[in-house]
C-alpha cells in the first residue's frame, strides 16, 4: 500500500522509500524506514503527514513512492 492509499487519521509504519533521493530528503527531516507516522489530510494534490517531530506535506507523486502498512 501507498502512502496515497491511505485515508485521513490513518497510523502507520514506513516500510519502503522507493526512491534513493527522496530518502535522503527525509532522512535529513528525521524520517526513515520503519518509523510510525499519522496521516492527517489529503488534499489538493498534497499529503500532509505527522510525524513525531514534524509535519510534512509531499506531493501525490511523491507520496506514491513511499510504500506503508497501516497499524
Amino acid at each position: 500500500m501507498t502512502l496515497l492509499q491511505a485515508k485521513a487519521g490513518d497510523k502507520f509504519r514506513i516500510k519502503e522509500i522507493k526512491e534513493k533521493k527522496l530518502n535522503m530528503r527525509l532522512l535529513s527531516l528525521g524520517v526513515c524506514n520503519g518509523d510510525s507516522c499519522f496521516m492527517e489530510n489529503a488534499a489538493n494534490g498534497n499529503v500532509l503527514m505527522k510525524t513525531t517531530e514534524t509535519k510534512i506535506v509531499l506531493s501525490n507523486n511523491l507520496a506514491q513512492k513511499i510504500e506503508i502498512e497501516v497499524v
